[in-house]
């Protein structure tokens, strides 16, 4: 199912790049038709768009952020439990908007047709580009041919699609690309380059904070602490800019990540999760457990730190171990394991991709079903575990290495395959069709 000779035939590539550019148009276009049709058509309902209603507490933050009042945006009616990449991404969007007069939402004031919708919406959805581009790039590298390639990106826009459509949360598809961006970079020994991008994945969503032991563990000490000081400005800048002026308020939803157990879907860790009043519990301290179980990961990416697909295949497991510990679960919560397991188990023969594919795509949509919180719990770690296992690269797709030397360098990884990195790969471009840092 790998063929490395197709997978990077520079004609090849540049039809990809625009069946990538049309996968993100297609994207953003169905989640418009989404938000502005579906009432009325299906619902039959037409005075009101489906717009999903946590993307308004995100422009209220960018209004902040516009205003210059940043440290704002914790405590004036916001449920930001991360820091605000995005917001600062989205400012001017906000800003054009106000310019223009149209009128939106908040988070106490819900409209049945907010014009700034028709602004922020596209933007928003564009967003899931970046992670399109990084889950093909990766494919590319692992030497996925091109017909696997634009079913791979088909599925991923279905795998992506309703992260922000109908959640409002393009901030987690934006930190999925850049951490993916990032990871590659590692292939090439650029540690400065994944130092910066894996800054910005975690500035636009702290999820991203679980693949930093992966990133040691394939960087090693010497080379990682040069990259982690690198991948702490962009978060620590925005961290010291909102704990500054708003101290309380700011480390009080940064560490607390309050949960809405009644509104949302309970999970078991809930009974040991903190109360913080009769609606909410504090899902953070429970995180720490997944920390736990990341750091572990990062040892086994020490021991393969040589092999892509297994470095990816891990970074996946980690993004997905965030679920099993969460004491409150939201559908949208399984979006980055699931889109990079299926990029992964695309380089597996088709009997177990068709497997991965269909446990991945069973879990998005398990994730929205209702039930008691021992079964949820359990139907979801089942079909996780089987997309994990499924997705497990095979021995022939760990023949395509990082062409990363080992820290001591005392030996060279041997010539396996056409698939293997020649000497000059050490250069290689972390690419995405034809687009290239």
């Amino acid at each position: 199912m790998a063929t490395t000779e197709e997978a990077s035939n520079p004609r090849t590539d540049k039809r990809l790049t625009s069946w990538l550019i049309g996968a993100t148009f297609v994207y953003a276009v169905s989640g418009m038709a989404y938000t502005l049709w579906w009432p009325a058509v299906v619902r039959h309902h037409s005075t009101y768009w489906a717009t999903p209603a946590d993307i308004w507490s995100t422009v209220r933050a960018a209004h902040f952020v516009q205003w210059g009042g940043l440290s704002y945006v914790y405590s004036y009616h916001s449920t930001l439990v991360t820091l605000p990449g995005f917001n600062v991404l989205l400012a001017p969007i906000v800003a054009l908007s106000s310019a223009l007069g149209l009128s939106e939402s908040s988070i106490t004031v819900y409209l049945f047709k907010p014009q700034a919708w028709l602004l922020v919406g596209p933007f928003c959805l564009a967003v899931a580009g970046v992670a399109l581009f990084a889950l093909d790039a990766l494919a590319r590298r692992l030497g996925v041919v091109a017909g696997i390639r634009r079913w791979l990106a088909a599925v991923e826009v279905v795998a992506l699609w309703a992260t922000i459509a109908i959640w409002g949360h393009p901030e987690d598809v934006l930190a999925l690309g850049l951490a993916t961006y990032a990871l590659l970079a590692l292939e090439g020994d650029r540690m400065t380059l994944a130092g910066w991008l894996l800054g910005a994945a975690i500035a636009m969503q702290l999820y991203a904070v679980l693949l930093v032991p992966i990133f040691l563990g394939v960087a090693g000490v010497r080379k990682g602490v040069p990259l982690l000081i690198r991948a702490v400005v962009f978060p620590g800048f925005l961290l010291v800019a909102v704990l500054v002026p708003d101290f309380h308020s700011a480390l009080w939803s940064l560490t607390k990540q309050p949960g809405y157990p009644t509104i949302l879907h309970p999970t078991p860790w809930v009974l040991l999760a903190p109360h913080i009043n009769r609606i909410e519990v504090s899902s953070g301290p429970v995180h720490f457990v997944a920390l736990v179980a990341a750091a572990v990961l990062g040892l086994v990416a020490r021991r393969r730190r040589t092999d892509l697909a297994s470095i990816f295949w891990l970074a996946a497991i980690a993004t997905g171990i965030r679920c099993l510990f969460e004491p409150v679960m939201v559908p949208y919560y399984v979006m980055p394991a699931v889109a990079l397991s299926l990029a992964v188990g695309a380089t597996n023969r088709r009997v177990r991709w068709y497997l991965t594919l269909a446990s991945g795509l069973g879990l998005t949509v398990m994730a929205f079903s209702h039930s008691n919180m021992w079964t949820y719990w359990f139907e979801m770690a089942g079909l996780m575990s089987t997309m994990f296992l499924c997705a497990r690269p095979m021995r022939h797709s760990s023949e395509i290495s990082m062409s990363m030397p080992s820290e001591t360098e005392q030996h060279s990884w041997p010539e396996s395959t056409a698939a293997s990195p020649t000497p000059s790969a050490l250069d290689i471009e972390v690419s995405a069709g034809g687009f290239a840092f």
